[in-house]
């Protein structure tokens, strides 16, 4: 028996020792394929002492094979309150494995965490410079939890990243354990339950050739191996909670907000007396949903449990600002004083929705928004937006599982998947052409949804510079010698309207013939990403409609030649319809487009036939109308 130990202990350390060398050349060229990164060695530690402590100990090393993966030279650490960081090595080798540089915590750059009034972390950051690549970085760092809400999950593998030996041990006390999940992998741990107190779970991982990021496949973590990890029982600054059920963690939460989602009656007086004229209940959120959107600012916040236990609502109403979880708990607030229910909802916000597993509770919320389930309608209402639409979430939020945090607990529910309808860009556009090629053009832009944020956003109160990047760069106007854009800020729905003067109106000129596009601005700008090969679902941010009618008035002496013929185009996702017409009393062409998208997933074998109805899209624009002089 004293034999059989003596050899599992020294096989251990050739199992879990690193390698004697980052020479370049060791790396297998099976490794080298397709990766921009190789993952030469990793060993991570994470032990569960108790049910509010914790430590994660790191050491990875990784060689970049190029400048595409220079993210990968970044050491960057947030702290907080229940987060610190103990001392850090920081080492970088050149090709052949010499050590070229050594660094600690001193030589770290450090900064408040956040965006907001008063953030109560830091960011520990530090940029390896690279003259020449390859270049390996090692970096070996220690945290501590003192508290514990979410178990750190294990990234095996990153887009383009090669394994050469990945090693992730965790820790926990028997009586709390933890849950696991794997994801897109079968890899399962050794586990050891030897220690009559503890239990150990270890992945041991080598030789795992890299994977290619397909090009608008959303969230990698949907389709790379990784696992994840999670608390049966946990406590955050003294609140004790469990997390084996949703159920669970959204009473969890009501502990937090106890008596700060109830306003001071003088408060609530006011919330009433703004909605004394309402006929109806829906009437009644919006008006106060109208009330939030223009009163209050958006401003992010860290300060909390975690970031997770929102200021009062009653110092939301004195100060007027908040962040997510506090302005959706202040609007959940005033519906309570006029004896209408709204629930606080967690939420993954991000461009593509994150996969969240309905029978393993976990935490991949980053933002808060608020549901309002009316008799025979839910409203979702976004608390930090001044442009939103009532009752209209964007592609941040949209089309994705949230966690309703009720009275009787966390309730995993979708939210509303947007139509085409719903985001709508409309342009009408009237171009008056001389005929040297000079032109003037009045513009106007209507927008719905998702759009009205985008136009907001990059066109009111921005400097002329930057509104003129907007339209040449994400419209795609073509380039104009001078314009002016007026709007309506107090009112979203109001079309933005545009004069411009262009020098140069066709795209090309020969003989007494001026060659135009079908009009001034591309409806659809880039091409969609091979497709050949493609075995990832590809995400566009939300369905839409972009409609565009344009009017040329030809110059003296100039007529008709040539229109392009129209095109009525569909395919399983969408279509495109556009038309040509020629006015000869007028002396007026007027074209049209409508190009429809109704879902906002492409799943990859249904690709290819989207990659060609985009590219014909891209083609109707190089479609030329002809005038000539007469």
């Amino acid at each position: 028996m004293k034999y059989t130990l003596l050899f599992l202990l020294l096989y251990s350390n050739v199992l879990f020792a690193q390698p004697a060398s980052y020479d370049i050349a060791a790396i297998p060229d099976a490794l080298k394929k397709d990766a921009s990164t190789v993952k030469r060695f990793e060993k991570i530690d994470f032990e569960v002492k108790d049910i509010d402590k914790a430590y994660l100990r790191v050491q990875e090393v990784t060689t970049v094979l190029d400048a595409s993966a220079s993210n990968e030279l970044v050491f960057q650490q947030f702290t907080d309150n229940f987060h610190s960081l103990e001392d850090v090595d920081i080492k970088v080798y050149d090709a052949s494995g010499k050590v070229l540089d050594k660094l600690k915590k001193k030589d770290l750059s450090s900064q408040s965490s956040g965006s907001g009034l008063v953030p109560d972390g830091k960011v520990y950051y530090y940029e390896v410079q690279a003259n020449k690549y390859p270049v390996t970085v090692e970096f070996d760092y220690t945290i501590i939890f003192h508290g514990i809400f979410h178990y750190p999950d294990y990234i095996i593998q990153t887009p383009e990243q090669s394994i050469e030996r990945s090693i992730f041990t965790a820790r926990v006390p028997k009586d709390l354990d933890l849950r696991f999940k794997l994801m897109n992998h079968q890899f399962a741990p050794v586990i050891d339950e030897t220690d009559k107190s503890v239990k150990t779970y270890s992945w041991n991982i080598s030789g795992l050739p890299a994977k290619k990021y397909e090009i608008g496949s959303g969230d990698y973590s949907n389709s790379y191996p990784r696992v994840m990890l999670g608390a049966n029982k946990f406590e955050l600054d003294g609140y004790p909670g469990e997390m084996n059920s949703w159920k669970n963690m959204g009473l969890w939460y009501n502990t937090l907000v106890k008596n700060d989602n109830v306003l001071d009656p003088k408060f609530s007086e006011e919330i009433k007396r703004l909605t004394s004229n309402a006929t109806n209940e829906r009437d009644k959120v919006e008006l106060i949903y109208n009330y939030l959107q223009k009163n209050f600012r958006y401003v992010s916040i860290q300060l909390g449990i975690g970031g997770m236990k929102p200021f009062s609502a009653d110092f939301v109403h004195k100060n007027k600002y908040g962040d997510c979880k506090a302005l959706s708990n202040y609007m959940q607030a005033c519906l309570n004083a006029v004896n209408i229910k709204g629930y606080s909802a967690w939420i993954r916000g991000d461009n593509y929705p994150n996969i969240i597993d309905p029978d393993f509770p976990d935490d991949p919320f980053n933002h808060q928004i608020l549901c309002v389930p009316l008799k025979g309608d839910t409203i979702w209402l976004e608390c930090t937006s001044n442009t939103a639409e009532f009752g209209v979430l964007g592609s941040f939020t949209e089309n994705r599982q949230a966690l309703l945090l009720t009275e009787n607990g966390g309730v995993l529910l979708n939210t509303p998947k947007s139509k085409a309808e719903s985001n709508r860009f409309t342009s009408n556009t009237t171009i008056k052409l001389n005929a040297d090629g000079e032109g003037s053009a009045s513009v106007e832009l209507k927008t719905t949804g998702e759009y009205i944020d985008d136009i907001k956003n990059y066109v009111f109160e921005q400097k002329k510079d930057d509104q003129k990047k907007y339209l040449v760069n994400y419209i795609g106007f073509i380039q104009p010698d001078d314009f002016e854009i007026t709007y309506d800020k107090a009112d979203n729905k109001a079309p933005v309207k545009i004069e411009m003067a262009i020098e140069k109106v066709p795209e090309f000129s020969s003989g007494n013939k001026l060659f135009l596009n079908p009009r001034i601005y591309k409806i659809w700008s880039y091409a969609l990403p091979k497709a050949e090969g493609r075995t990832q679902d590809f995400y566009f941010n939300t369905p839409f409609i972009k409609t565009d009618t344009t009017i040329y008035k030809l110059p003296e002496g100039f007529t008709l030649e040539t229109l392009p013929k129209p095109k009525n185009i569909n395919f399983e996702y969408g279509s495109l319809k556009s038309t040509y017409k020629y006015d000869e009393v007028q002396k007026t062409i007027i074209t049209t487009l409508q190009l429809q998208l109704n879902e906002y997933k492409i799943p990859a074998a249904k690709f290819l036939a989207t990659k060609n109805f985009f590219n014909e899209v891209l083609e109707e624009y190089t479609e030329k109308i002809v005038i000539k002089k007469s």
